[in-house]
């Protein structure tokens, strides 16, 4: 139900809960504010809305399922942690790109949605918080956009991220839209009937650019995701922007993130920024990665989580803050290119887990895992392997450039 600034009901709707709806009311200039029922239901005041006969115009009103966590701008305040809890802090646990498409369809469909987290699960679901950047539309729908991949898996197969622990996932790639709005509408609904909090994308840029908080043990996480990568032969990567009234994913600008972030400080006590960035392959972030995560960092997130280049970048401390600028891939059916360019076995991955406090980032941990390109899944690396990563890691975080 919703009342114009006189208190007098102009117009009534419904939604199933997935905080999508339209409302016809008379042309004319409203403060809109929808009737609050309820500790979950809020909304943000649009003044001086100006309705126009013929023409559609677009309120942000948002509507908080306890899902997509869109927390109210008061919260009911959190018990203080002890002192116990404010030294332990809490765990993060962030892993890069999750494809759960190509001959993976066949091996859940064979295997049961258990699969391709089953040999790491133990290890990636034993955090408060479990981040993982999902590329591919959990559609049935859609027609597949004229690139060069795309990926996508049934409705059901959402099941498998929540076997495996995940509970927040990015969306802010070039994956997302593969199959046009009705695949995004598609993941995003799997995403709230599987009970994870999603980030990065939606039917507009309002909804593209809201940040999903999480309150674990009293400290409140505020995640943001964004996309900007290279554009393909044939096909040009901005496109996939959200705009006024289009669907689309969260784009990266220095300028847009550092407002973004600034405003999601003021309402959580860590901001999470995940991008979607870099050049595939490449072990060297570029100059963009570089700027963006720092920008990120300066405007006052704790954590960045990179994502794209399919194989692992170094790691930088910046300015109290953790800059992991490529977390390479985690769960990915790879193909005959991928596996002529990620190098020889074992092809080394990594589960990043953060310690945070309620006033500072405590530390992290790259935990090794290897991708098994023969099952299209990860296993827990050799004692061998995590040296060899650690040792890589090393050299992969010398190359990136001093502040």
């Amino acid at each position: 139900m919703f009342r114009a600034g006189t208190g007098s009901v102009i117009a009534k709707t419904t939604t199933d809960g997935d905080g999508l709806f339209s409302v016809d009311v008379p042309p004319g200039e409203y403060d809109l504010r929808p009737d609050v029922q309820g500790p979950e239901t809020i909304a943000e005041k649009a003044e001086g809305v100006q309705v126009v006969e013929g023409r559609t115009t677009t309120v942000r009103i948002v509507i908080d399922t306890g899902i997509r966590s869109v927390e109210s701008a008061t919260p009911t305040p959190a018990p203080a942690p002890s002192p116990v809890q404010e030294a332990e802090g809490i765990t993060l646990n962030a892993v890069g790109d999750v494809s759960l498409a190509r001959e993976l369809v066949l091996r859940i469909d064979e295997n049961g949605t258990e699969y391709p987290f089953a040999l790491v699960r133990e290890l990636y679901a034993a955090a408060d918080v479990s981040f993982a950047n999902l590329e591919g539309a959990i559609t049935a729908r859609g027609e597949p956009l004229p690139k060069s991949y795309t990926f996508r898996n049934p409705p059901e197969h959402a099941q498998a991220l929540v076997d495996g622990g995940v509970d927040v996932v990015s969306l802010a790639n070039n994956h997302t839209l593969d199959y046009g709005p009705e695949g995004l509408i598609d993941t995003e609904l799997a995403m709230v009937g599987a009970g994870i909090a999603h980030v990065g994308a939606g039917l507009d840029d309002a909804s593209a650019y809201v940040p999903a908080y999480v309150t674990v043990e009293g400290i409140r996480l505020a995640f943001l995701a964004y996309a900007n990568v290279p554009s393909e032969p044939n096909f040009d990567t901005t496109q996939l922007a959200a705009g006024p009234g289009k669907p689309g994913v969260a784009w990266a600008t220095a300028g847009q993130v550092y407002l973004d972030v600034q405003a999601a400080k003021k309402q959580a006590d860590h901001v999470i920024v995940s991008f979607h960035f870099g050049d595939e392959y490449r072990t060297e972030p570029n100059l963009l990665q570089v700027s963006l995560a720092r920008a990120a960092i300066d405007a006052g997130a704790s954590v960045v989580l990179g994502h794209h280049p399919h194989v692992l970048q170094g790691i930088e401390e910046y300015r109290g803050g953790i800059i992991a600028y490529s977390l390479g891939n985690f769960i990915f059916d790879l193909d005959e290119v991928d596996l002529a360019n990620v190098g020889p076995p074992p092809i080394l991955s990594m589960i990043l887990r953060i310690r945070l406090s309620k006033t500072a980032v405590l530390g992290y941990e790259p935990l090794a895992v290897v991708l098994d390109a023969n099952a299209d899944r990860p296993r827990l690396a050799t004692t061998e392997e995590r040296e060899q990563l650690e040792a890589k890691l090393a050299e992969l975080s010398a190359l990136i450039p001093a502040p």
